[in-house]
């Protein structure tokens, strides 16, 4: 197996949405070159600054959750402590009718939490993807490479001599994917060339000199738009040495600290009898910030300059959040959410909630009593079995006479007998 991505991820769930994103960061780019600022650093901060402002609304409302779960903690607390230890069937059900009473005594659904975290994660993961993989999701930068990828290829000795050069650089590599035959080796010759830094260029020159001149354009165009920010190659990991390079990890653990700061300054965590949790919670947002800036070490570039866009854009969100959320109070909040409730209320024709409704958990009750009322009404509906084999007993008790011997022919002709005379009593 090799570490290099065919040109684009093909997944079923994460192919589609990184093609979609992709149609967005090739747009992006060619936005920039149209400029004349044609550089895939510039396009990967753009890139990342419209994704996050298209995500706003479910940050924000994660973030109003946050705030109501801060003050919702308390009792969901004392509920908790109230059954701890209870595992039986009937305290487990009371335990979750008491917490769905506090939800919506503050006008908040159990799921609000979760739900953008759900949607956000497949479009990170897919964010991802393309941002390792440029040249898969950004034509124009492909087209370069392909010019180079299109020489090359004809060389002789050149799928020997391009994975001796891979491997000499720890890039592993597959040689029978190096040939050029086909759409996809071609797509693995340029997915190789994207991860060459200009040292590698220089080799690949020595060891096909005779094709140096027809490719040094394509070359200098590529090393133009991969480096970013004083000579930084996008697409070579910062790694563990001396360089430039690792004011990328430096800035993606700043960026992400200042990030948590500011979200727990607007969140605090609720104090509580329970202390490993929040030494855990503690623990967490010094160990996140410090694997952030770990991670843009063994990672190309890009992705760290990706990472640091993001929290950045995540820390302006934060303050103008933060500024927004101290002009609102709770009571504002539980106000505009029971009105969302009864409003979907309404479309089901059901009658508005009143405060003391929401106060008293008298929803949750009853759901509860129709839940238990439509389950007596279909154990009613239903004969128990004892009846019905009553009713078998007496129907057979009727046809069944003493006088002859059971099984008898005329015990059967006065069986019907007496079916024949019940039926003419019956008319």
């Amino acid at each position: 197996m090799t570490n290099i991505v065919l040109t684009q991820y093909n997944g079923a769930i994460l192919g589609p949405i990184a093609r979609l994103l992709g149609y967005l960061m090739d747009a992006i780019f060619n936005f920039c070159e149209m400029i004349g600022f044609a550089n895939i650093g510039l396009a990967i901060v753009l890139f990342t600054i419209i994704i996050n402002l298209l995500l706003l609304p479910l940050t924000f409302k994660q973030q109003k959750f946050s705030k109501m779960n801060s003050v919702m903690n308390p009792e969901l607390q004392k509920i908790a402590a109230k059954y701890k230890g209870k595992t039986d069937q009937e305290s487990m059900q009371r335990q979750q009718q008491e917490q769905r009473a506090v939800y919506e005594k503050y006008g908040v659904s159990m799921s609000a939490g979760c739900m953008p975290l759900l949607i956000q994660m497949p479009i990170l993961l897919a964010l991802y993807r393309v941002i390792y993989n440029i040249p898969g999701y950004v034509t124009s930068i492909k087209d370069v490479f392909m010019q180079i990828a299109n020489v090359a290829i004809t060389q002789d000795g050149f799928v020997t001599k391009i994975a001796d050069l891979a491997k000499a650089n720890n890039m592993p590599t597959d040689k029978y994917l190096l040939d050029g035959s086909t759409s996809e080796s071609l797509n693995y010759v340029v997915d190789l060339f994207y991860k060459f830094d200009l040292g590698q260029w220089n080799q690949f020159k020595e060891i096909f000199p005779s094709i140096s001149d027809q490719i040094q354009p394509q070359i200098d165009k590529i090393m133009s738009m991969n480096t970013f920010f004083g000579g930084i190659s996008l697409a070579e990991a910062p790694g563990f040495r001396l360089s430039i390079a690792l004011i990328i990890p430096v800035l993606a653990w700043f960026t992400n600290w200042l990030n948590v700061k500011l979200m727990t300054a607007a969140n605090p965590t609720p104090s509580s009898d329970n202390a490993a949790m929040n030494s855990t919670m503690k623990s967490m947002n010094t160990f996140m910030p410090l694997m952030s800036g770990f991670f843009c070490i063994t990672v190309p570039a890009g992705l760290g300059i990706y990472w640091i866009a993001s929290a950045v854009v995540r820390i302006l969100q934060q303050l103008g959040i933060n500024a927004y959320m101290k002009n609102i109070s709770v009571e504002d909040i539980v106000k505009k959410n029971r009105e969302k409730q009864n409003k979907k209320r309404e479309k089901q024709g059901l009658p508005p909630l009143t405060d003391d409704d929401f106060n008293s958990g008298k929803n949750s009750r009853r759901r509860n009593a129709s839940k238990t009322s439509m389950s007596s009404a279909q154990l009613k509906k239903k004969p128990s079995m004892p009846t019905k084999i009553e009713k078998n007993v007496d129907s057979t008790k009727f046809y069944q006479k003493k006088d002859y011997k059971s099984g008898s022919i005329a015990s059967k002709a006065r069986m019907v007998q007496d079916y024949d005379d019940k039926k003419t009593n019956n008319k």
